[in-house]
């Protein structure tokens, strides 16, 4: 199914941005000239941005081409990211940080080239106050705190090209208001935590589709954002950080259809000396009367094959309550960092009932961050 056009960025959407910008350089033109002995940058490692130390400000970001051949469609390379991260510190305890991405910017099929589905957006534009390492307050849009992947989603940073079901079909992957997070210990061991609201109904930044299923060819119809929500996440570190596991909660109302839903899920990582694993589950409630639950879980594992190189296998089984027969989807394909801050992925994908949500094909990406 193709997706639909996106509209332009209305003139309130390029205000945001201007708005973001400025918030994170923290100057005007006129004070960055009077202080250009102060903008020395500190030296550069790619994928670790570039820091301006007398300025407490970093710029980075990542970008990366995606490639898909995928069952009934043709043969696409797609500019599918260009992100940019600035982190600015506003005294010793603020610091506020945006990530504005250009999505889709080229599909290239055959001989025919488009960028009717580019879309640039504020992925995030937050303010924080850091009060200790157990206590940290966080205003503004952020991602939304439901199982591992959702918060490292980045495509350098995750192991395969595709993004799993039960990390984006159920939820929206950003959220608008205000948060308490940080890190305290319990028993000898950390434990990360996460309590937030939602109010996306009043709260507008940006124009962001989060797309129910994210996967190139999937059906893209159906949209899960916020227009209120409440939920929290906690993350528990055991043996020596080898092994965490999460439970996220979460009760919210979307947009389109207005109606009410409660979430749970679990996740959990660990890593042992031959290979690691990953895996989350959730499991979603109400919604119209008489539509049956949603949930699903995937379990991944990563293999170091050699050096800088990885063999990652994955199955999921999702159902969705718009399908009659669950889906399940299974993936295998490796992972290579020929260098720090560049990552190449290869995999195929195949299932069963997964046409609408997953497509079978081949899938490839080539990402840098910078």
């Amino acid at each position: 199914m193709r997706r639909p056009l996106r509209r332009r960025p209305p003139h309130g959407f390029v205000r945001t941005v201007l708005a973001a910008a400025l918030l994170c350089l923290g100057m005007t033109p006129r004070a960055r000239a009077a202080q250009d002995d102060g903008w020395q940058p500190a030296p550069y490692t790619l994928g670790q941005g570039l820091y301006f130390p007398q300025q407490g400000l970093r710029v980075g970001g990542y970008a990366d081409l995606h490639f898909y051949d995928i069952k009934e469609h043709h043969p696409t390379y797609s500019f599918r990211d260009v992100s940019l991260f600035v982190t600015k510190d506003l005294g010793p305890r603020w610091q506020a940080f945006v990530e504005l991405d250009l999505g889709d910017a080229l599909d290239v099929s055959g001989r025919h080239a488009s960028s009717h589905d580019s879309e640039l957006s504020v992925e995030r534009l937050y303010l924080d106050y850091h009060v200790d390492q157990a206590v940290n307050f966080r205003y503004g849009k952020f991602l939304t705190p439901v199982g591992e992947w959702n918060l490292v989603h980045a495509d350098p940073l995750t192991w395969t090209v595709s993004r799993p079901l039960t990390t984006s079909a159920a939820f929206a992957r950003h959220a608008t208001g205000a948060m308490m997070f940080g890190t305290t210990p319990v028993a000898g061991n950390d434990l990360d935590y996460w309590l937030y609201v939602d109010d996306s109904s009043h709260l507008h930044i940006g124009q962001d589709q989060d797309h129910a299923y994210d996967s190139f060819g999937a059906d893209s119809s159906l949209r899960n954002n916020f227009r209120h929500a409440v939920g929290g996440r906690a993350l528990y570190h055991l043996l020596d950080d080898r092994l965490a596991i999460g439970l996220s909660l979460l009760d919210y109302e979307l947009q389109r259809p207005r109606q009410q839903y409660h979430l749970a899920g679990v996740d959990f990582s660990w890593s042992g000396r031959h290979l690691e694993m990953t895996g989350e589950a959730i499991r979603r409630s109400g919604g119209p009367a008489g539509q049956p639950a949603e949930h699903g879980g995937f379990l991944e594992v990563e293999v170091p094959v050699r050096r800088r190189l990885y063999l990652v296998g994955r199955f999921e089984r999702y159902r969705s309550s718009g399908t009659a027969q669950a889906a399940t989807v299974r993936t295998v394909g490796f992972n290579y960092r020929p260098v720090p801050g560049v990552v190449l992925k290869l995999e195929r994908r195949d299932g069963n009932h997964n046409l609408e949500l997953a497509p079978t094909g081949w899938l490839a990406s080539v990402a840098v961050l910078f």
